[in-house]
């Protein structure tokens, strides 16, 4: 959810960039349901309100909780920033983690090359590879700490339609999951002194963190927008799997959203 904040400041910046930019803002209330890591079987409710921004241009896209920055294009190929990240664990709610350090805010950056087979980064019908490589930061805003890196490649198809009246943007997308040693243990390590009868010591090593797959579609009428998101991940065969923060090898994310639109 910060990440929509962030949209907004981006919004005034580059706005006014290009006249054929397409820009869609609002404000609406979302429901999600936020595993407290992936692997773990205790969740999180959130209902907030939320700043809604979609803009698309030659140089700039944000979409979909996604910020995208051109660097450099070429024929089928372009090179971008994108962002990425995970919520904060209270480990006092958290029974796997009881005792233990909370999780920060992680905070993703790097950048992105996509191959598009169909369409391009500014059309709304598209099919493209995107190979992303971020660096990851946690954070609670008073300090901040490097946490290794992420390569999560996946495929993403994407389309924009009408039907009886109605804008449908559904988008389907499917990759792997992988990360630095760092990064695997600041979620799924257990130091020493956090050791209990049921938790034993773990130093989680680097390589295949699971296979994802993620789904939205967004309805558009009038001035209102309506969404639904889920992203399933199953960490089976992962190199964090035998964590003993591991509690379950399957993850799912979900939610709802509705929007007025200015």
């Amino acid at each position: 959810m910060l990440y929509r904040y962030l949209l907004v400041w981006l919004m005034l910046m580059f706005a006014s960039v290009k006249v054929l930019a397409q820009l869609e803002a609002g404000f609406g209330m979302s429901a999600m349901t936020v595993p407290h890591y992936v692997g773990s079987d205790e969740a999180e409710q959130y209902y907030l309100p939320f700043p809604y921004l979609r803009y698309r241009s030659e140089k700039l896209t944000i979409d979909r909780n996604l910020i995208q920055g051109n660097l450099w294009q070429s024929g089928h190929w372009s090179l971008e920033i994108s962002l990425g990240g995970a919520v904060k664990v209270d480990s006092d709610k958290s029974q796997a983690r009881a005792g233990m350090d909370d999780l920060d805010f992680i905070i993703e950056a790097g950048p992105a090359l996509h191959y598009y087979f169909l369409g391009s980064r500014s059309k709304g019908n598209a099919l493209f590879l995107e190979l992303p490589v971020r660096g990851a930061n946690s954070t609670d805003f008073t300090q901040a700490a490097y946490r290794g890196y992420t390569f999560n490649p996946r495929v993403v198809w994407r389309r924009e339609y009408w039907l009886s009246g109605y804008e449908v943007r559904p988008q389907l997308s499917v990759g792997l999951r992988s990360a630095s040693s760092h990064y695997h243990d600041y979620i799924y390590g257990v130091n020493a002194e956090f050791v209990t009868p049921e938790r034993g010591p773990y130093d989680a090593k680097a390589g295949y963190g699971g296979w994802q797959l993620g789904y939205s579609t967004a309805v558009l009428w009038d001035d209102w927008l309506a969404a639904g998101f889920m992203r399933y991940v199953n960490i089976a065969g992962s190199a964090f799997e035998d964590s003993p923060l591991v509690k379950k090898r399957s993850s799912l994310l979900a939610g709802l959203a509705v929007a007025y639109l200015f």
